[in-house]
C-alpha cells in the first residue's frame, strides 16, 4: 500500500519527487517548467512543505516558467531526524545552499514565506549574484520584538513544548484556524498531517520555533543579525506580498520591510491572515507573474 506522504493527495501535488543529499540528509523537491527557463526558488515555512506552493506551481510551470520548490529538513518528503539540536538556521541555510549549487540555479527569483524568509535570503546572500528578485510573505529577517504573541512563546517552555508540538502536532493541526477563511479541506490537511505520523517525526517544527531569536543569546542570533546586516545590499528588486490579518507577522513587519527596502512593490491582502498562499492563491500567483514581467 502507497504511504499517504508518497501519493497526490488527490491529484492537488502531481509533481514528480526527486531528492538530493545534503550533506547526509536526503531534500526533497520538485521542479517543474521548463528545465532552461529562469526558475522560481520556493521556500516554505513551519509548519508546511513544498505543498504549499502547489497551485501557484501548476500554474506558473504552465505558462512557461520554472518552478523549484524543496522541502526543509524535518518537513515534507525531506529526511527528519529526531533531535531537536540538528535543526539549526546554519544547517537550514546550508541545505538551501546545496540544492542551489547541486541545481546550478541561476537568475533566480526568490519566493519566501515564513521562515523561508531568513533561510532563503540567508543562502541567496551568499550567491548574490545567482540573486534576480526577491518575493517574500509574512516573513522577517531579524531578531523578533518583544511583543510576539504568548502563544508562540509557550512552544519555547520545556516540556510545554513537546507537549503541545511533539505529543498534539499543534503547528499543524492549527492550520485551519490561521487561516481568515478557516478551510478545513480534508485533502488538504491530509497533506499537512502526512508528514508528521507520530511524536518523534515533529521534531522539526519545534525546533523551528525554538530557533527563533529573540535575544542576543540564542543560537540562531548571530546569523539572523548578519542576514539582517546584509539586507540593505541587495540590489535585486523587492515585492512584498502580505495578509494584513496576521497575527504574527503583523503589519508593523511590512513596514519594517518597506524601511529597508523602500523601492519595493507591496501587495497588502485583508482577508489573508499568516497561511496567506492559502487564503489567497491565485492572488498569490498573480502578484509572482506580474513581478515577472
Amino acid at each position: 500500500m502507497t504511504r499517504p506522504l508518497n501519493g497526490d493527495f488527490g491529484g492537488t501535488f502531481p509533481f514528480e519527487a526527486r531528492f538530493l543529499d545534503a550533506a547526509g540528509v536526503q531534500l526533497h523537491y520538485v521542479d517543474e517548467g521548463p528545465a532552461d527557463a529562469p526558475p522560481l526558488l520556493f521556500v516554505h515555512g513551519n509548519p508546511t512543505w513544498s505543498y504549499l506552493w502547489r497551485r501557484p506551481i501548476a500554474e506558473l510551470s504552465a505558462r512557461g516558467h520554472r518552478c523549484v520548490a524543496f522541502d526543509h529538513m524535518g518537513f515534507g518528503r525531506s529526511d527528519k531526524p529526531p533531535q531537536l539540536s540538528a535543526y539549526s538556521l546554519e544547517r537550514h541555510v546550508g541545505n538551501a545552499l546545496a540544492l542551489i549549487d547541486a541545481l546550478d540555479l541561476t537568475d533566480v527569483t526568490l519566493v519566501a514565506h515564513d521562515w523561508g524568509g531568513p533561510i532563503g535570503l540567508g543562502a541567496l546572500l551568499e550567491r548574490a549574484d545567482r540573486m534576480s528578485r526577491v518575493i517574500l510573505m509574512n516573513t522577517w529577517a531579524w531578531e523578533l520584538p518583544s511583543f510576539v504573541p504568548p502563544f508562540v512563546r509557550e512552544f519555547r517552555t520545556e516540556g510545554l513544548g513537546e507537549i503541545l508540538a511533539l505529543g498534539g502536532n499543534l503547528f499543524v493541526e492549527s492550520i485551519p484556524g490561521g487561516m481568515h477563511r478557516r478551510d478545513t479541506d480534508p485533502v488538504m490537511m491530509e497533506a499537512y498531517r502526512a508528514p508528521f505520523p507520530d511524536y518523534w517525526s515533529r521534531a522539526g517544527t519545534l525546533a523551528f520555533q525554538r530557533e527563533i531569536p529573540l535575544t542576543e543569546r540564542d543560537r540562531s542570533a548571530p546569523l539572523m543579525a548578519s542576514i539582517h546586516e546584509q539586507l540593505p545590499g541587495i540590489s535585486a528588486p523587492v515585492k512584498l506580498v502580505w495578509g494584513m490579518r496576521d497575527p504574527v507577522f503583523q503589519p508593523v513587519f511590512l513596514e519594517q520591510w518597506r524601511e529597508l527596502f523602500p523601492n519595493a512593490q507591496t501587495v497588502e491582502l485583508a482577508d489573508a491572515s499568516p497561511f496567506v498562499v492559502e487564503d489567497s492563491p491565485d492572488a498569490v500567483t498573480a502578484a509572482i507573474e506580474d513581478f515577472l514581467r
